[in-house]
């Protein structure tokens, strides 16, 4: 009588999981649940048109939040100091970025490879280049 009873639970079960409409092929991975990637990286390199500009900067930081917020702050030996943040994603092996700049919804994406975001964007019409890794 137990094996019954197991057997008929197990047919409920299997039914009860048919009909819930649970789509396996688009199921989150075990690395999209778990999020490795979210944490603080530090500024490892920092060029503004072939300058190097991280001895300047006492910090530079990128904190990937786990629920999909980001925030950059920095301070220089000079005296400024700031923040830029907003949202992002994962996609292909790069951190696509959304954030407000002046009003206007701006959306940059960098590869990310072993750990490491790699930027390259025009900054005041010359090439800047950055390197976050985690500390």
């Amino acid at each position: 009588m137990n094996f019954m009873k197991k057997i008929f639970c197990m047919l409920v079960l299997s039914s009860a999981l048919m009909f819930t409409g649970c789509n396996v092929e688009k199921m989150s991975t075990l690395r999209d649940i778990s999020r490795p990637y979210a944490g603080e990286y530090k500024c490892s390199r920092l060029q503004l048109g072939g300058e190097d500009l991280l001895p300047q900067m006492k910090y530079l930081k990128l904190k990937l939040g786990y629920y999909g917020d980001f925030c950059v702050t920095y301070a220089d030996f000079a005296g400024g100091a700031g923040e830029y943040s907003g949202t992002y994603r994962m996609e292909d092996g790069a951190v696509v970025l959304h954030a407000d700049a002046g009003g206007e919804e701006k959306k940059y994406v960098f590869p990310f490879e072993n750990g490491t975001l790699y930027i390259t964007l025009l900054f005041g019409g010359k090439p800047l280049e950055a390197e976050f890794r985690t500390p």
